[in-house]
């Protein structure tokens, strides 16, 4: 269970949007919650002194977070202002804090810094290898709103490798936290044309190929649900056709009424790249609702 979550702030309300959930996550499991904010190095916009307000004025503002949730975690609440390359800097204050969750938004816009929480996710999820849930916030997003979702089912992305199954530890370590059901999918691709002088044959022999890639999809997710059903998990499955696995997985997300995608995310192995992990970035910049990313170990950047 979650001990220690880490909340990624850039001074912006949107940002900020992270907040309810992480503490709604504290509460119910009595998690100590760190904040923390980076300021990266900006020689362009360097005047004598602008150091020194940068992180007094970011101090003043975690201060100000730390108020107004007072009272809202099940654990103990801290901050940091960081200074450097921000994925680094967040990365060694997980470690640091023995961080075992990552709460943040897709993307926001701080008063002292770039927008950088939107490229800060994909090069964080690519160098991380905790769960980071990644929450898409409205553009009016107000600051540290009242937690008022739930998740009811989530959605977990295989596809068929070992690296994708690492999801579903982390999915159903979060679903029990809200008694959660689990909708288990995989996302096969139209099969490309095969040459055939006689175009009849060529479809027939398509619709083959796809056929037998639905069926044996369809058995794989099966063979891991019946394994959670004997936990005592309620979990459905379902098998998408989609040319492209990212609109593929938002298209199921919709059909099933998904509250939480959880997928592996990026990475090779010896001889393949996981389809997931091309998906990933497509997924979270397509959902409404939060996405639940993993970066195996075994995984590796391109």
């Amino acid at each position: 269970m979650y001990k220690q979550i880490l909340v990624p702030l850039d001074g912006s309300a949107f940002a900020e949007a992270a907040l309810p959930l992480a503490l709604e996550v504290s509460r119910r499991t009595g998690a100590n919650v760190h904040l923390a904010t980076v300021l990266e190095p900006v020689t362009s916009f360097a005047y004598e002194g602008w150091e020194g307000a940068a992180v007094e004025w970011s101090q003043k503002y975690l201060e100000d977070v730390l108020e107004r949730i007072e009272g809202k975690t099940g654990g103990d609440v801290s901050h940091a202002v960081l200074s450097g390359h921000t994925v680094e800097m967040l990365d060694g204050e997980s470690r640091e804090k023995s961080v075992d969750l990552v709460v943040m938004a897709s993307h926001g816009r701080g008063a002292l810094s770039r927008m950088w929480l939107g490229s800060v996710v994909d090069r964080f999820i690519r160098h991380t290898h905790l769960p980071v849930i990644i929450v898409r916030p409205d553009e009016d997003a107000s600051p540290a709103a009242s937690f008022d979702q739930t998740f009811g089912t989530l959605m977990v992305c295989l596809d068929g490798s070992e690296l994708s199954e690492e999801a579903l530890q982390h999915a159903t370590e979060f679903g029990e936290l809200f008694d959660s059901a689990y909708h288990l999918t995989r996302v096969v691709s139209y099969p490309v044309d095969i040459a055939s002088p006689y175009l009849p044959h060529t479809a027939q022999l398509n619709q083959q190929v796809l056929d037998d890639a639905k069926q044996g999809a369809s058995e794989y997710l099966e063979a891991h649900a019946e394994h959670m059903r004997r936990r005592g998990l309620r979990v459905t499955t379902s098998v998408g056709v989609d040319a492209q696995a990212g609109h593929g997985v938002l298209t199921e997300a919709e059909a099933v009424g998904a509250d939480m995608v959880a997928m592996a995310t990026h990475g090779r192995t010896g001889f393949s790249r996981t389809v997931l992990g091309s998906t990933a970035d497509k997924v979270v910049r397509g959902s409404h609702d939060p996405v639940l990313l993993h970066r195996p170990n075994d995984a590796r950047d391109d």
